[in-house]
């Protein structure tokens, strides 16, 4: 069982329901899928142990950033250190981040850099077989001269992870001997990214750990290596995994369909189409020789392709061009039938036109890749003309598919502005499946995945596709307030109010000035930012704090978290940034960084034209409550939960959550309180700003005498021993069916409470307090 590979000596509450489905759905396989809807604290990472005493074969951990990867190389090396069991574990990153030259590719991507180099790398290998006595060259048993940066003619690193050798006058490579030896090496320790460098003894760190994925038990990638349209057919191939033996793990899932739509969208940009232009010339110079050795044939197809895209080019820049010059910063629709009507003026076969131009693209391409690109995962490449064609192919198939849309995007402003057109997957699910429907099993975590049953609809596209399970917070209750307005809204109609704003007001300032230390304010966008700014900033100044806003550039983040984050010891910061934005997500506010989150409003998408053809895309496949909630309310859930869950990332912190938004708490039509998960709906409080104010000031003052006494040693006691797993698991079981017994029969249970003096006095009960007012108490 898992219990053997789990390095802890004790679960965490609710946590062996997890591993429990984990296992049973990995074991059984059958490409099973298992949704997990577990609040920071459950152990989620855990589910590695549960998956390798249950796979048949690899595991592959799909993660959304490289910062993700440390926590499984953490808990991989926990496992190596507290249990018999070592599993191998490799990683693929992008070049960009452990390139040893990425500094020196200024004039272009590291990419298109690396395969200039590989090939000078191993034109230098065939020069040095040419001109020495031997078959094989081992750069190892060869003194490798010094190059100076920004001027190589060939790529050190990579040279060492290959040897050349000749047969029958053609020279071949094979990994270097020396780079099984770095492989070796790695299987006997853990190794983490920031590590690897020093690892790989002057070998090309990508290599080695491309070559190390191919025999691991686990191996960590980003989700573009198994969901982009360049990767997903290779990925396999490429690492020579069994995909009936591979169990996935998809972390973060909640970010999934998104992820996914994103990377199977296509743009078009101003220097695709400059590049574009570029190879062609270089394509036609290439065709001086060939044109002699040619068939008329060959001679035409050529000919044809070049002329229709000398016409199409230019009217796609033309294109772009008008809309940076009318349109403002923004997304709008594209008029598709204008668009094509311009672009193809002229052309009576679109359908020929764009034959004609794929078969020159295709001779572009073959021009410009490497032979051995495949190796390399194929997709890190692409000649633009290439993706030119692409876009108007997938233009051309939005005509007949609604899960497509097509939009036109400006950024910037004045010189900085910029144009391209988009065409959208608005629908992910198809994608996700050509992956989940072929493993062994895959299991998908995340904190913020609630209501589960419209994620399953968003990412697979059925009902009943997947199990689904969700977990109640496993930190203490008493360590955590949280509320929800009952007056204050975001909603257009009544933003300007004034009585509506300054309940809003009474909100912010309840949170800055009553919880003391590090707070956090988060809006729907950054104008409403910008209208609360005073507030915030006054309320700031009232209690010694520092006022911390989100920066436009994500080049200021970090400074500016560091900041925050030493205000913590120091009379607290105030932080002010927008729901889904560089701060609401993705950071870990740990220890004293944060005691406080407030989000204001409901951070819905603006309700524009694109915003209407998703929606009526997801009605009209789901039904009108269905299609409405994974459209539209779904992903403002998530940004509102996201932003919250910022706060309280370890059992012994406290902290106040604040849901500023009347919707939060209304389960009506309109109100988004039904879809919130099971815990956060049970033990949010109703309260205007006065009697929010009120329980925020109780709570912290139960709070502080509670560390002024010692704290609370009972809740050591909420930890499991491993040994009385079975018997206490059953015996939890048992009480949660009570439990969800009682609820059933009691709507209020899981209402919102409403705020004031006499649920004061429950409230005081219910933390051990006595009456307020009471000698007692």
């Amino acid at each position: 069982m898992y219990l053997d590979y789990l390095p802890y000596e004790s679960l965490r509450p609710h946590q062996d329901r997890m591993l429990d489905a984990v296992y049973d759905v990995v074991s059984r396989g059958k490409q099973g899928i298992l949704m997990i809807d577990a609040p920071t604290g459950t152990g989620k990472t855990s589910c590695i142990s549960a998956a390798l005493a249950a796979a048949p074969g690899k595991i592959v951990v799909a993660v959304r950033t490289v910062s993700q990867i440390d926590i499984y190389i953490d808990e991989i090396n926990r496992i190596w250190s507290k249990t018999r069991h070592k599993p191998e574990i490799a990683y693929m990153v992008g070049k960009q981040r452990i390139c040893p030259l990425e500094g020196e590719f200024r004039a272009e991507s590291i990419y298109a850099g690396c395969l200039r180099l590989r090939e000078w790398t191993k034109n230098y290998v065939s020069s040095k077989i040419g001109k020495g006595n031997a078959a094989i060259y081992d750069p190892h048993a060869d003194s490798i001269p010094e190059e100076e940066p920004g001027y190589r003619t060939f790529c050190p690193y990579y040279l060492r992870s290959r040897e050349g050798f000749e047969i029958n006058g053609s020279v071949h490579f094979r990994r270097s001997a020396r780079a099984l030896d770095v492989v070796e090496g790695l299987k006997k320790r853990v190794t983490a990214p920031s590590g690897l460098m020093d690892s790989c003894q002057g070998i090309c760190p990508y290599e080695i750990m491309s070559l190390y994925a191919k025999n691991s038990d686990i191996v960590i990638m980003n989700y573009s290596h198994l969901f982009s349209p360049e990767f997903q057919d290779i990925i396999f191939q490429w690492l020579e995994m069994d995909s009936e033996k591979v169990t996935l793990i998809i972390d973060e899932a909640h970010n999934l369909g998104d992820a996914v739509r994103a990377m199977n969208s296509r743009h078009l940009t101003q220097r695709m189409i400059d590049l574009a232009e570029t190879e062609v010339e270089k394509f036609e110079g290439t065709l001086g020789q060939a044109r002699l050795e040619e068939t008329r044939e060959e001679a035409s197809w050529r000919r044809d392709g070049i002329r229709i895209i000398r016409q199409l080019l230019p009217r796609l820049r033309r294109f772009l061009q008008s809309r940076l010059e009318r349109m403002p910063e923004g997304e709008a629709l594209m008029d598709a039938d204008l668009f094509r009507a311009f672009l193809y003026d002229g052309i009576d076969d679109i359908e020929d036109a764009l034959s004609y131009f794929s078969d020159v693209a295709v001779a572009v391409a073959d021009l410009n890749l490497a032979e051995g690109d495949r190796e390399n995962l194929q997709g890190d490449i692409q000649p633009s003309l290439a993706l030119v064609l692409l876009f108007l192919r997938d233009m051309e198939t939005a005509e007949n598919d609604i899960a497509l849309q097509r939009k036109i995007v400006v950024t910037g402003a004045g010189k900085r502005k910029l144009v391209r057109l988009v065409v959208n997957n608005i629908d992910p699910a198809a994608n996700i499946r050509r992956i989940t429907d072929n493993v062994n099993a895959t299991i998908m975590l995340s904190g913020t995945f609630s209501p589960l049953e419209a994620y399953e609809l968003y990412c697979l596209g059925e009902e009943g596709r997947a199990e689904k399970l969700s977990l109640p917070n496993p930190f203490p209750k008493e360590n955590r307030l949280l509320l929800v307005a009952k007056k204050a809204t975001t909603q257009l109609e009544q933003r300007e109010d004034m009585d509506n704003r300054e309940e809003i007001s009474g909100h912010v300032r309840s949170l800055i000035e009553c919880v003391p230390g590090n707070v956090a304010v988060f809006f729907t966008s950054y104008p409403m930012m910008n209208n609360y700014r005073d507030v915030c900033l006054s309320s700031s100044r009232k209690v010694g704090k520092k006022l911390c806003v989100e920066p436009r550039s994500a080049d200021q983040v970090p400074e500016l978290l560091d900041l925050f984050f030493s205000l913590g010891a120091r009379g607290g910061g105030v932080l002010t940034g927008v729901c889904g934005g560089k701060l609401a997500e993705g950071i870990d506010y740990k220890g004293e960084a944060l005691k406080g989150v407030a989000v204001i409003g409901l951070p819905l998408s603006a309700y524009d034209e694109i915003q209407k053809e998703i929606n009526s895309y997801y009605t009209m496949k789901y039904g009108k409550i269905k299609g409405m909630l994974i459209a539209y309310t779904l992903p403002a859930i998530n940004r509102g939960l996201q932003a919250a869950g910022r706060v309280i990332r370890a059992e012994s912190e406290r902290g106040v959550l604040l849901f500023c938004d009347r919707r939060f708490g209304d389960d009506d039509l309109g109100g988004v309180n039904q879809f919130l998960p099971g815990w956060v709906r049970g033990e949010l409080i109703l309260v205007d700003a006065r009697e929010g104010q009120e329980l925020i000031r109780e709570k912290i003052a139960k709070w502080q005498m509670e560390n002024y006494s010692g704290g609370n040693p009972e809740r050591d006691s909420e930890i499991l021993p491993a040994g009385d797993l079975k018997g206490t698991a059953q015996k939890d079981r048992s009480q949660e069916n009570g439990r969800k017994r009682d609820e059933s029969s009691s709507a209020k249970r899981t209402r919102p409470r409403r705020g004031g003096k006499r649920d004061l006095r429950e409230l005081a009960r219910s933390l051990g307090l006595g009456d307020p007012g009471s000698k007692r108490s």
